[in-house]
């Protein structure tokens, strides 16, 4: 906040620039600075919030306003007064002010801040939304980093289209602009390899005459281009993804989409050949979408394997090997994903040689922490809605010879209070599972854990506002916690994940 106030003849407008002090970073990711102004010729007192794109506390900018709602104002930096002492330059050349030819990705917002502040400021984020509702923010440990927060992503999907300049592009979205690519010279989430292959493949696709899909006039061909790594097996799958046309235009000629996907799948196997980073699978595949028609991706393996193995390396010295294919979800960052598991095994207080404990997944997706605690339980359940998610954990069950884990597919609700529920799982469960989608906990899933009444909740969350609400509701049926754990999942974004284990009719927490 500026020590005077700013006098102005009217209200901030679209296109004027402001002088803000930023003061901390949201959980969106944007600065904040509060703008007090005194309005006409009253000198009205009026305060407004600012959120700066790109901004990091202690940020003293010019900035132009680009949209405002009541009193709250968005805006990008046009220049800097002082800048805070925490900034630091940028690794990537991409990232900055979206308004500047070849910056703008999307992919990162934390970059300009050294990554001890970015811990810094997401145990802040996480903190302030307690406090919002209520909650002990002192219960906030610091946040888990990563030893090496560069090249960690096991997946990167990278979107075919055009520029600003109508130029074809190859990389990610800027932010917030849905149909514009930016064209990725450098990215430093993947891996080398990565990073180096997407300009490549750019440059070759347009000396060869493939045309990208340009949403807003449904034409071309190419759509996205993924690439997944097992960090732990060195394993690499790409995936080519294009429209469902039977027929394409490639240089100028018309050709089957096959023959052309075949071309240029032959280019990713040489391309990875000549670099010495083999390919365990090469897919092409066809999105389908049409009026009145479920959407549905059309997968052809054009080389190699059908499937990607990634590890999981565990305490006690348990070792998970998981089969992913192109659809299968799993933890986009291995190293993290360990290091929240095992925080997770930790707080449930389960050990090797004592598997006594019935553990519960609700919402168990594809059943990765389920089965990263059954080593440690006597049975764990659990439910997911989508029968593909639990068609996957069932074959990496089977894949790892775990035989003390069960799947139920279908509404937890309706799953709860079914007779084949109630046959596998004879007694109350001691543990209970949550890890929600983003939006947190819906009102039945309140209702079904009052019912359950386990002893012991671990709560895993990617979105710490959603998280602070279900704390605050939680404890109206009893539960309590002594302490909220972030783990950082995604260096350089604004993103964190929390691990919270509540037990019933815990003294402290609320």
């Amino acid at each position: 906040m500026l020590s005077q106030p700013l006098v102005l003849q009217r209200g901030p407008r679209p296109g004027d620039e402001l002088e803000v002090r930023v003061e901390e970073i949201t959980s969106e990711g944007l600065g904040l600075a509060v703008l007090d102004v005194l309005l006409g010729p009253q000198r009205e007192p009026r305060q407004y919030t600012v959120f700066v794109r790109r901004a990091v506390p202690g940020d003293h900018v010019r900035v132009r306003v680009e949209q405002t709602r009541r009193r709250r104002i968005t805006s990008r930096i046009e220049d800097f007064i002082s800048p805070s002492p925490m900034r630091i330059e940028p690794r990537c050349r991409h990232f900055g002010q979206r308004t500047v030819p070849g910056k703008g990705c999307g992919g990162c917002t934390l970059q300009s801040l050294s990554y001890r502040h970015q811990l810094a400021v997401k145990e802040r984020i996480v903190k302030k939304l307690m406090a919002d509702e209520g909650l002990d923010p002192g219960l906030v440990y610091p946040v888990i980093g990563q030893n090496e927060p560069w090249f960690y992503r096991n997946k990167m999907e990278f979107s075919f289209g055009d520029d600003e300049a109508r130029d074809f592009a190859l990389g990610l979205h800027p932010a917030g602009r849905k149909y514009d690519i930016l064209s990725l010279e450098e990215c430093f989430l993947e891996s080398e390899f990565a990073s180096h292959l997407v300009p490549a493949t750019r440059l070759w696709a347009v000396a060869q005459g493939f045309e990208p899909y340009l949403g807003t006039a449904n034409t071309g061909f190419l759509r996205n281009l993924i690439v997944r790594e097992g960090k732990r097996t060195g394993e690499r799958m790409i995936e080519l993804v294009t429209t469902a046309d039977e027929t394409v235009h490639v240089g100028g000629q018309e050709m089957a989409a096959e023959q052309a996907a075949r071309q240029f799948c032959d280019f990713l196997v040489a391309y990875a050949a000549e670099h010495a980073a083999s390919l365990t699978s090469v897919y092409w595949t066809q999105y389908r979408v049409a009026r009145g028609e479920v959407t549905r991706y059309v997968e052809h393996l054009m080389a190699g394997s059908p499937v990607l193995h990634e590890e999981l390396h565990l305490p006690a010295g348990v070792r998970l090997r998981f089969e992913i294919h192109p659809r299968a979800f799993f933890q986009p960052n291995s190293e993290q994903a360990e290091l929240l598991y095992a925080t997770v095994l930790e707080r449930t207080g389960l050990r090797t040689g004592e598997q006594s404990a019935v553990v519960l997944d609700l919402y168990c997706g594809t059943g990765t922490i389920g089965l990263c605690l059954a080593p440690f339980a006597s049975k764990v359940v659990g439910i997911e809605l989508q029968p593909d998610a639990v068609d996957n954990a069932r074959k990496n069950a089977a894949y790892n010879g775990i035989e003390n884990i069960e799947f139920f597919v279908g509404d937890v609700g309706k799953v709860l209070a079914s007779e084949e529920f109630a046959t596998a799982v004879a007694t109350a469960p001691d543990i209970v599972i949550l890890d929600p989608p983003r939006a947190g906990l819906l009102p039945e899933a309140l209702e079904h854990l009052q019912a359950l009444g386990a002893a012991r909740i671990v709560y895993v969350s990617c979105n710490p506002k959603a998280l602070a609400r279900d704390l605050r509701l939680l404890a109206k049926s009893g539960y309590g916690y002594t302490a909220i754990q972030p783990v950082d999942m995604f260096p350089h974004t604004y993103h964190v994940e929390n691990v919270v284990v509540l037990t019933k009719d815990q003294a402290k927490g609320p």
